[in-house]
């Protein structure tokens, strides 16, 4: 076997197809966004899951500022919606993107799923911090026959 570097470590990870979700918080630099696809559910008792985020990121920063996020997991035609929040967060627009809940929370309009969270503990994973969160709202899409938008091998994939 060679030596693992980053690049490798990265394309051995790209095999492994995932869901697509975007985080939203709002900080003291304003309302952020991203895209991300490090997302799992940790356990049933607490509810847990758990999400990764740069640590130099806006939206990494207004969630360690709120302690609260929205989690909006995105369906198979939202895919400029993925791309949108996957850049720096100048220039991210949520008025025309997202809904605040009465929690205050904020979702994109008419992801599959939209969780309101609490974080209840932040980890150091190399450059990203890992969020827990204890999930405090869910809504669901009226129409539960949309796929999930996949990230496979660097690209959206459309087939789901």
């Amino acid at each position: 076997m060679d030596t693992v570097t980053s690049d490798m470590f990265r394309r051995a990870m790209s095999h492994f197809a995932t869901g697509v979700a975007v985080v939203t918080a709002r900080g003291a630099e304003g309302d952020c966004g991203a895209t991300i696809s490090a997302l799992s559910s940790v356990s049933l008792d607490p509810l847990t899951l758990l999400v990764c985020l740069h640590r130099k990121s806006a939206t990494c920063r207004a969630i360690e500022e709120s302690g609260t996020f929205g989690l909006s997991i995105l369906n198979k035609a939202q895919q400029d919606m993925a791309m949108h929040f996957a850049g720096k967060s100048d220039g991210k627009s949520f008025d025309e993107y997202c809904v605040q809940s009465e929690s205050g929370h904020f979702f994109v309009r008419d992801a599959l799923v939209q969780i309101g969270v609490s974080v209840v503990e932040t980890l150091r994973g190399g450059t990203h911090e890992i969020f827990l969160a204890q999930p405090v709202s869910i809504g669901f899409h009226p129409d539960q026959g949309r796929q999930p938008l996949l990230y496979f091998r660097g690209a959206f994939d459309l087939a789901a």
